[in-house]
């Protein structure tokens, strides 16, 4: 069967694109991180053009390999190990427990050292890398969440600083590696720090975890629904805190909450709940701070008949899903 002149001018225009995928090409995209030139195809009836687009590099450990790839210096050996480092520090980590620290690491040539580790829900993860030598040292160093598929560079600091902290709020926990790698021929010697704490502090003043009754999950009504949060009992007037920096949203009485405040955080798509309010002294549209008094320990709404408490509600949006409550204690401390 005789070929359309559509289906020709596209095998034509395959062959074309192909021609134009060079060994640097290639050995970028291999690499996980360079493609130089990426051919673009005007279609129609038939290919007309092939446009050749400038890559645009994500961040500092991937804008020097595209260097390597521009000057096709990633055909050298010492190249060629700085990517093959790259990748083996992502595939095999070292495990870590947090919080982690560790001095006079090294990484020189064209190592790379990658640390692995779990952070648990509602937590935020810091992370420093100092000079051991106390000068500034030239570092890659790039957070990823882990994947089975392929690990998502989330966060880094900026080569050449002697103090490189930055810090990630794992909402969701999950699974992640660390990697530092110096440029080709450099050596480092350094001093990583890794911790979690906890996104929230404490929302009732001069108590602790001590003081919550009733946990998250617990039956009410007799088992006809669960418990969104947790209960955390002190004196009436006792103040409740703003649990961390952000806005509030609502201030409102209902049935069952009482005198009800929502607050917004700045990190996340995260919600703050506090009922049962005797007294509210916030607006809606209020910035606050961690540890500003929002207002004080009642009971009531539904909690008429139990002593004074605040109830505590931690939500997190989800696209798609109605609800989000979580167990508040995994996100305080």
């Amino acid at each position: 069967m005789a070929m359309g002149a559509g289906q020709s001018g596209f095998r034509r225009g395959a062959r074309a694109a192909l021609r134009c995928c060079s060994f640097r090409n290639l050995f970028a995209l291999c690499a996980g991180s360079l493609l130089a030139l990426v051919p673009l195809v005007s279609m129609g009836p038939e290919i007309r053009s092939i446009e050749m687009v400038p890559y645009a590099p994500q961040y500092p450990h991937q804008a020097y390999g595209y260097e390597l790839a521009l000057t096709r210096l990633q055909r050298n050996r010492p190249a060629i190990e700085w990517f093959d480092g790259a990748e083996r520090a992502l595939r095999d980590p070292l495990p870590i427990e947090l919080p982690f620290r560790k001095t006079g690491e090294r990484a020189s040539g064209t190592a790379a050292v990658g640390y692995a580790f779990t952070v648990p829900a509602g937590r935020r993860v810091a992370v420093t890398l100092t000079s051991a030598g106390g000068e500034a040292t030239e570092l890659f160093v790039d957070l990823f969440r882990a994947s089975s598929l392929r690990h998502e560079r989330i966060a880094g600091a900026l080569p050449g600083s002697e103090l490189q902290p930055f810090a990630i709020d794992a909402v969701e926990g999950g699974d992640y590696v660390l990697r530092v790698q110096p440029p080709i021929g450099a050596a480092a010697e350094f001093d990583v720090q890794v911790e979690a704490r906890a996104l929230l502090t404490f929302p009732v003043k001069g108590v602790g975890t001590g003081a919550i009754w009733s946990g998250f999950g617990a039956e009410r009504d007799g088992g006809r629904r669960a418990h969104r949060g947790v209960d955390i009992f002190a004196a009436r007037g006792t103040p409740v805190l703003a649990a961390t920096d952000g806005w509030v949203t609502r201030v409102e009485t209902t049935r069952v909450g009482g005198n009800v405040i929502w607050m917004q955080p700045l990190f996340g798509n995260v919600r703050v709940y506090y009922a049962h309010l005797h007294e509210q002294w916030v607006e809606p549209g209020d910035f606050v701070t961690a540890g500003q008094p929002l207002g004080a320990v009642g009971n009531t709404g539904n909690a008429i008949t139990t002593p004074p408490h605040l109830h505590f509600g931690v939500y997190v949006r989800q696209p798609g899903r109605r609800g989000g409550a979580r167990d508040p204690a995994e996100f305080l401390r």
